[in-house]
C-alpha cells in the first residue's frame, strides 16, 4: 500500500507519496496563504502570509516582495517581541514564483535564489543561491558584542555572531564571507551558497545547550533537523532545515510512538542529525525508552552532552544518539556516514514488544527507500538550473 513518500525538504527527493502519506503541511495560495493547522507546539507554528506581512507564533516580519527584502524580523517567544533582525537584502533578486506560507514555512523564490523562513523558537533563515551574489544585512540599533569568525575551506566557512540585550544570535555562511561595519553585515555569497539565521530563544532555561546547538551548526557537525509531530490518520505536520547543501533528509512515516526517516548525502564523513518530537508524538520518560536503529541496526544511546557525542563520534566511535534537554524530545543522531541511511525511532514504554513499524509494510518500505535513495543520489550528483 506504501508509494512514494513525502519530502518537505528543499533540494530533496521529489514525493510520489498517496495523499494518505502525506505531511498536512501542503498547499498554497499566492498573495495571501495561512499555515494548514492552526495550532502551535513547542517545536513549530504555522505562518499567515498577507499583503506583505508574515506573521507566526514565534516569527513576525515584513516582506517586500519586489525585491526579496525582510524587514523587522522579530522574535516572539519571550515575553516580549525581539528584535534580531532590521532588514535582508538580496541584489539583485528577480521574483521567479508568488512568496506563500506552508505551514511552518515562508517561502519566496526569485531567479536562482530562494528565501525560507521557519516559524520556530530559534527565528531561522535560511537564504539560498545558485549564483554568487550579496546580501546586505542591517542589525538593529541595540546589537551588541558583533564578531566575526572564518574557516576558509570549511562549512560554514565564516559566521557572525551578536547579542540583542541578553539575547544571542548568529548568522551562518556557507562559502562566501562576511565583512563588518558598525551594524551592517555585507555577505559575499559564492555560487550554490547558503546563508543561515538562527537564534538562542530568549529566556530559555538551558542556555548553555543552545548556545553549544549553535555552535556545532556553526562548525558544520549538524547538518540537518527534522522536527516532527504527528496528527491524525497517518498524517503528520513538520519543520525541516538543512544546515549544509549536499544533504538530503525526509520524514517516511510519522505516528505516535514511532518514526521512520531517511537521510542521505553523497558528502564524505560523518555528522550529527537533529530529530525533534513533541512529547506525544515520542514520549521519553522513565521508564518509557527509547530505541534507535540505522540501517536495520540497533543505534547505541549515550549521555553524553552534545560536545562530547560529536568529539566521540568523530574519534570513530560509531553511530550514537544522545535525547538533548529541551522541549518534547529531541534526539541528536550521529552518523558515520550519510550516505543513504534508513533512521527508526520508537518509543518503548514497559513491556511494549521489542519493535518497529508494522511488518506487513517491510517490504514496501524497502522498496520505497530504494527508490527514494536513488532519486535522491541523482539530485545530489546534479545542479537544477
Amino acid at each position: 500500500m506504501l508509494l512514494l513518500l513525502p519530502v518537505a525538504l528543499s533540494g530533496s527527493a521529489p514525493s510520489h507519496a498517496s495523499a494518505a502519506l502525506l505531511p498536512i503541511s501542503f498547499g498554497t495560495r499566492a498573495g495571501s496563504s495561512a499555515g494548514v493547522f492552526p495550532w502551535s507546539s513547542p517545536l513549530f507554528a504555522a505562518f499567515r502570509y498577507d499583503r506583505g506581512q508574515v506573521l507566526g507564533t514565534y516569527v513576525q516580519f515584513a516582506y517586500d516582495a519586489s525585491t526579496g527584502t525582510m524587514k523587522s524580523v522579530l522574535g516572539l517567544a519571550g515575553n516580549a517581541p525581539v528584535l534580531y533582525v532590521g532588514s535582508i537584502r538580496i541584489a539583485g533578486f528577480a521574483p521567479a514564483r508568488g512568496a506563500h506560507a506552508i505551514g511552518s514555512t515562508f517561502e519566496a523564490q526569485g531567479y536562482l535564489v530562494s528565501i525560507t523562513a521557519h516559524d520556530d523558537p530559534t527565528v531561522l533563515v535560511e537564504i539560498r543561491t545558485d549564483l554568487a551574489r550579496t546580501a546586505t544585512i542591517e542589525l538593529p540599533a541595540g546589537a551588541t558584542n558583533v564578531s566575526v569568525q572564518t574557516a576558509p575551506g570549511s562549512w560554514p566557512a565564516s559566521s557572525v555572531s551578536y547579542s540583542v540585550g541578553e539575547d544571542q544570535a548568529r548568522f551562518l555562511l556557507g562559502a562566501g564571507t562576511f565583512s563588518v561595519n558598525g551594524i551592517r553585515i555585507i555577505a559575499k555569497m559564492a555560487d550554490s551558497d547558503l546563508l543561515l539565521f538562527k537564534s538562542v530563544p530568549p529566556l530559555t532555561t538551558n542556555r548553555a545547550e543552545w548556545v553549544a546547538l549553535l555552535d556545532a551548526i556553526g562548525a558544520g557537525h549538524i547538518v540537518a533537523e527534522l522536527d516532527l509531530v504527528a496528527t491524525a490518520d497517518g498524517r503528520w505536520v513538520q519543520n525541516v532545515v538543512q544546515y549544509r547543501i549536499g544533504v538530503a533528509g525526509w520524514a517516511l512515516a510519522v505516528q505516535p510512538g514511532r518514526a521512520a526517516i531517511q537521510v542521505d548525502s553523497l558528502l564524505p564523513g560523518g555528522a550529527v542529525i537533529l530529530l525533534a518530537f513533541d512529547a506525544a508524538t515520542m514520549p521519553f520518560n522513565a521508564p518509557t525508552q527509547l530505541r534507535v536503529r540505522a540501517n536495520a541496526g540497533d543505534v547505541n544511546r549515550t549521555d553524553n552532552s552534545l560536545p562530547l557525542l560529536l568529539t566521540n563520534g568523530m574519534r570513530g566511535a560509531g553511530a550514537s544518539f544522545s535525547v538533548l534537554s529541551f522541549p518534547g524530545t529531541v534526539v541528536a543522531l550521529y552518523l558515520p556516514s550519510l550516505a543513504a541511511v534508513s533512521v527508526e525511532v520508537v518509543s518503548l514504554p514497559p513491556g511494549a514488544p521489542n519493535s518497529g513499524f508494522q511488518a506487513g509494510s517491510d517490504v514496501a518500505m524497502i522498496a520505497a527507500l530504494a527508490i527514494v535513495s536513488a532519486a535522491a543520489a541523482r539530485m545530489l550528483r546534479r545542479r537544477t538550473p
